[in-house]
């Protein structure tokens, strides 16, 4: 519910005989990030690497050139101009005055943050005059651009990948990358925007300025394209963006990712469901934070999440299954239901829901089907007897379930859960 911010992606420019290519980005899959992974072990795990690259389009036979670039290693720090914005008395709240230099502090806590969470492997210095910068921000301290009734663009970061030519090795590209200036707005339809608002506006916006073309598919990453409502501050970057950004800086600036057709779209394949007795890791994962252990499918991808954990059998952005466990602070099954059993419905069709034990713990357990996406989920309900109830949700297409169900069974009977006192 509620209007969407939009926070714009980084343009991007050709080389001599090549161009931009129009219409909507190509979208990798599993297969391509596979060939370039088998090619480039540095690379860091989970990542949404293949959503940076640049397409141009060029005269290569095998197609249109999709392109890694960012800064060089001998361009940091990075000189970053900041002038403070000069806010008009109509914007202002006149018992809570905004103070322009709030908001280019802003923007340093931000640049501070791709820092420190970057582990040094990008730096900012600041500079007096703009001539002198090569990241300019402009602070404008008007209301952000409607593009659509239900879209506001809150920042731009355009940027370039200017190709010079062909480089010695044959996977790669002489490059140039330039940054134009970023362009924070400082308002909303409702008004100024707080100042941790514009950091986090900031934030995405420099993201592109450092080399990230498109945006991460995945909600909840700050790369995500859209947030809706007022915007808060997160906490910085998510596992995935920091991955991302280190696997991008580990190649050289120029590395070509892949070709993309220019013709017809190449054909989704179906993946081939497991077959076999279910394998699960050796080990545990667990989870001290929330009070619970689980053993996931052996080879899988697992990935921490703010209430639990995710495993997905393939790529976060492109797989063929996955297991979750999100833990929720609620007395009972009941109760849970009260607030989310209407959301369960809408979802699809409803095959079954019953009453089951998971290690000598109460549960409901659902099946649902969802004809619109192809897709089956199974979720699980289980109460902890101390005031929490985990739900597990498990999902694949609907022609695999019968192939995926011994793996998402096995790994639900791996779930042990400890008593807790106090909120998780």
């Amino acid at each position: 519910a509620g209007w969407v911010l939009t926070l714009a992606a980084a343009g991007c420019a050709a080389w001599p005989g090549a161009e931009p290519v129009p219409g909507p980005p190509y979208r990798p899959d599993r297969r391509d990030y596979a060939a370039f992974r088998s090619a480039h072990p540095e690379l860091i795990e989970p990542n949404y690497l293949p959503f940076m690259a640049h397409r141009l389009q060029t005269d290569d036979e095998r197609g249109d050139a999709l392109v890694l670039c960012h800064w060089p290693r001998d361009a940091m720090p990075l000189r970053v101009y900041v002038a403070p914005p000069e806010i008009p008395e109509a914007l202002q709240d006149e018992f809570r005055p905004r103070e322009p230099d709030a908001y280019v502090r802003a923007v340093e806590a931000a640049l501070a943050i791709w820092e420190q969470q970057l582990d040094g492997l990008v730096s900012f210095r600041r500079v007096d005059r703009p001539e002198r910068a090569d990241l300019e921000f402009a602070l404008i301290a008007e209301s952000a651009p409607l593009p659509h009734p239900e879209l506001q663009v809150l920042g731009t970061a355009p940027a370039r990948c200017r190709v010079r030519g062909r480089h010695p090795d044959a996977d790669r590209l002489r490059v140039r990358f330039e940054v134009d200036t970023l362009r924070l707005y400082l308002a909303d339809q409702f008004g100024l925007l707080a100042e941790n608002q514009v950091q986090w506006v900031a934030l995405h916006e420099i993201g592109h300025a450092l080399g990230m073309r498109a945006h991460s598919p995945i909600p909840g990453h700050l790369m995500f394209e859209q947030v809706r409502d007022r915007i808060q501050v997160s906490e910085g970057l998510s596992l995935e963006d920091v991955n991302s950004f280190e696997s991008l800086y580990r190649l050289p600036s120029g590395t070509v990712f892949g070709y993309a057709p220019r013709d017809a779209p190449r054909q989704d394949e179906d993946p081939t469901p497991p077959s076999g007795p279910p394998l699960l890791s050796l080990g545990p994962y667990v989870d001290p934070r929330l009070g619970f252990s689980i053993r996931v499918p052996r080879g899988w991808t697992r990935l921490e999440t703010a209430q639990g954990m995710v495993a997905v059998d393939g790529l976060t952005w492109d797989y063929s299954a996955s297991f979750q466990v999100v833990v929720h602070r609620y007395d009972s099954i009941g109760e849970y239901l009260e607030r989310y059993g209407n959301y369960y419905l809408r979802r699809g069709t409803l095959l079954h829901f019953a009453p089951i034990v998971v290690r000598g713990r109460r549960g409901l357990q659902g099946l649902i089907e969802r004809p619109d996406a192809g897709v089956a989920e199974e979720h699980t309900l289980i109460e902890s007897g101390d005031g929490r109830v985990f739900v597990v949700t498990a999902d694949c297409a609907r022609g695999h379930l019968e192939a995926y169900l011994p793996w998402f069974r096995m790994t639900l009977a791996s779930l042990e859960i400890w008593e807790q006192t106090g909120a998780p």
